[in-house]
């Protein structure tokens, strides 16, 4: 009787587990709209819940729906708190009582306060140039926060009277903009060069908001607390042509006065955190060297007692994972322990981001968890145990997770994707490394296609930056090509980030060429395997892996089609219109020599120089609003190509901007997947 039973209840569950296990299914390019992206987990100073922001993608207005959940550290059911789909920034009260957050429904973000024990939230800011980045006090009697201001436009320069009519109130001022600063908008930002960001304060519950900086030059950013709340420091750029460089350092105090520099000997590459003792440490470093990992410094406010905790090139600081769910760069902390002894950040490793300790002491790295994935967006609790951050890996979008410092012991406290996880097929990839010419290991990985077949075409994927890497993170867009029969293949060449100061600053000044050595060395090793079909090899890339994607056709054709996204065709132009290669890449400005002066690499290193030898069926991609990579990089390549008679399509995304792939409008980011693979498939041979 037993056994029958035992043998009913097995039939049962097969029964049950069948139809779940049938309907997993291809990935789809729609499917970025059943995805939750999960970001900015902050843990409460008591360590019991953490507080989070949850991204879907709404296809009915074309928009993201952002909001905060809150869900405690031991696990269970999350609670969503705000419903706008317009809320950011959580930041809790040291007491844990009282949640901030930054809510833009109004269209200009306002700070909100929402209390845990009445469920009530009330706005607090309602400043004309909004109200963002909220820290409280030590206290948690005063917020300090960030608002910006514009610089109002002129008087229309005209004589009405002279011109004979009396003007509309509108035509009364100018839209005319006279640009005195070299870099002067900004990705998705628009025009920056009139508006500056300063510092605020402002009692915990809304009264007596108060600028303690101000001016319509320069702006303040990333505001810290002292520990005795009596200063506040905060970073600031102030050069009159700030295309590069990093911020420096400066104090106010807190009730108003005047704000000095600290002299702290570096320029920050972060924002500065205060000791316990009140002595501050930052990240510097990397404006003459580019490919320099920035030094961990500490340093008194007097500037008299400067130590370096960390060296320059050795750690990379951040989170440099490329993928298609979140923007990349972000460096979370750095949070000091309450003892002064331990800085908790992240930091880059070989396709990976590692959740580390740092000893204040002695500069000793420690991993605080050890599963390989991608850490970002990290908080400590008030007490230094407890740990909330973002962890992604190839399988799973991020979910929020909470590790205990001292043991590293770390588990999930969210499961937003797991449903979507279990009804689809995914592509498990064999990571992989080869030598390249000049002995260093690239790192790789191959996906395998997930349809029916045993060769498939081959997609091979080149990252942008070149300051950054593929890694172990979710990738929607490589699924979505695994799914649609391709072997995809992500790799590291020279460049990347993650694998030591000396395979990051080869590239420099040497774009093209090392580049595609590091890889062809990887399709070789690639071709090699029985899954793959050599004859249908296919390339693409975006930002710098969009130059890379014009170098390679234009040295090699054994790519059946490519795809280049927001390229950089002629460098000499970029620098100039861009500042691309000069500050968001390799080597330092002019590391190419001056863009105006011939004869110099920069010709040597620039696609468009080749572009005579593409044969390659080529597909150009580019939003109109793309200001690190501006349209004209795509139109110089897609003309020149033209002339030459070659098959080349240009595929313009309006209103977009550099990140497309990443944050553009959630229906253009789904047309371009499918705009892309039916190029691909166009040029794909069916077996």
């Amino acid at each position: 009787m037993l056994l029958r039973n035992a043998l009913l209840c097995a039939l049962l569950m097969t029964a049950i587990l069948a139809p779940s296990l049938a309907q997993a299914r291809p990935v789809r390019a729609e499917d970025l709209f059943r995805l939750s992206l999960i970001s900015d987990p902050n843990v409460s100073p008591n360590g019991n819940r953490v507080a989070f922001v949850v991204q879907r993608l709404d296809g009915p207005k074309d928009r993201y729906d952002s909001d905060i959940w809150i869900v405690s550290t031991s696990g269970g059911t999350p609670v969503r708190i705000t419903r706008d789909g317009n809320a950011s920034t959580p930041r809790w009260s040291p007491s844990s009582e009282v949640l901030l957050y930054v809510d833009a429904a109004s269209g200009i973000p306002q700070i909100f306060a929402y209390n845990i024990r009445t469920s009530l939230a009330r706005r607090l800011t309602l400043l004309p140039g909004g109200a963002s980045s909220p820290v409280w006090s030590h206290d948690g009697k005063r917020i300090a926060f960030v608002s910006v201001t514009k610089d109002p436009q002129p008087p229309a320069e005209i004589d009405f009277k002279a011109a004979g009519f009396t003007p509309a109130p509108r035509q009364r001022t100018s839209d005319v903009r006279t640009i005195r600063v070299e870099d002067y908008e900004a990705n998705d930002l628009g025009y920056t060069y009139n508006l500056h960001s300063h510092v605020w304060v402002m009692n915990a519950n809304g009264t007596h908001a108060v600028a303690l900086t101000s001016g319509h030059r320069w702006s303040e950013n990333s505001p810290i607390w002292s520990p005795d709340d009596r200063s506040i420091a905060f970073t600031s750029l102030r050069k009159d042509t700030p295309t590069i460089g990093n911020s420096d350092i400066y104090v106010i105090r807190s009730r108003g006065g005047r704000m000095r520099k600290v002299p702290f000997g570096h320029a920050a590459t972060t924002a500065p955190v205060f000791g316990p003792d009140g002595t501050i440490y930052a990240l510097s470093g990397g404006v003459d060297d580019t490919a320099s990992y920035p030094a961990l410094v500490h340093e008194t406010l007097s500037g008299n007692a400067r130590r370096i905790v960390v060296a320059p090139k050795i750690v990379v600081w951040g989170d440099w994972v490329l993928a298609d769910l979140k923007m990349p760069g972000a460096v979370c902390g750095p949070w000091i322990t309450p003892d002064g002894r331990n800085i908790v950040t992240d930091v880059a490793g070989p396709g990976i981001t590692r959740l580390v300790r740092v000893d204040t002491a002695t500069g000793a790295i420690h991993d605080i968890v050890t599963t390989p994935g991608e850490v970002s967006d990290c908080t400590l609790s008030a007490n230094g145990r407890r740990v909330a951050y973002a962890f992604s890996t190839f399988a799973s979008p991020a979910e929020v997770y909470v590790a205990d410092v001292r043991t590293g012991t770390a588990r999930a406290v969210t499961h937003f994707n797991a449903a979507y996880l279990r009804s689809v097929t995914l592509s498990t990839p064999h990571a992989f490394t080869v030598t390249d010419p000049a002995g260093m290991r690239v790192h790789a990985w191959f996906f395998p296609a997930t349809t029916a077949g045993r060769v498939h075409p081959t997609l091979v994927e080149i990252h942008g930056g070149p300051e950054a890497e593929f890694g172990d993170t979710f990738f929607h867009e490589v699924q979505f090509f695994a799914s649609s029969g391709y072997n995809v293949v992500l790799s590291d060449p020279r460049g990347s980030i993650g694998f030591g100061y000396p395979f990051e600053e080869s590239l420099v000044a040497h774009w093209g060429d090392r580049m595609f050595d590091d890889e062809m060395t990887v399709v070789d090793a690639v071709v090699k395997r029985p899954d793959v079909d050599a004859s249908q090899l296919f390339l693409t890339g975006g930002s710098y892996g969009g130059y890379a994607t014009l170098w390679v056709i234009s040295h090699t054709d054994r790519f059946r089609a490519a795809i280049a996204e927001r390229v950089a065709s002629d460098l000499a132009t970029e620098q100039l219109d861009a500042f691309f290669a000069s500050s968001n890449g390799l080597g330092g400005q002019y590391a190419w020599g001056k863009p105006w002066v011939p004869g110099n690499r920069n010709a040597i290193d620039s696609p468009l120089t080749y572009v005579e030898n593409v044969h390659t069926p080529l597909m150009l991609l580019h939003s109109t609003l793309d200001t690190e990579t501006p349209l004209d990089q795509t139109l110089d390549e897609f003309s020149a190509l033209k002339e030459l008679g070659r098959t080349v399509t240009f595929v313009e995304f309006p209103g977009e901007t550099h990140d497309l792939n990443r944050i553009g409008r959630p229906i253009h980011r789904v047309e371009r997947l499918n705009l892309m693979r039916s190029w691909f498939n166009r040029y794909r041979r069916q077996r």
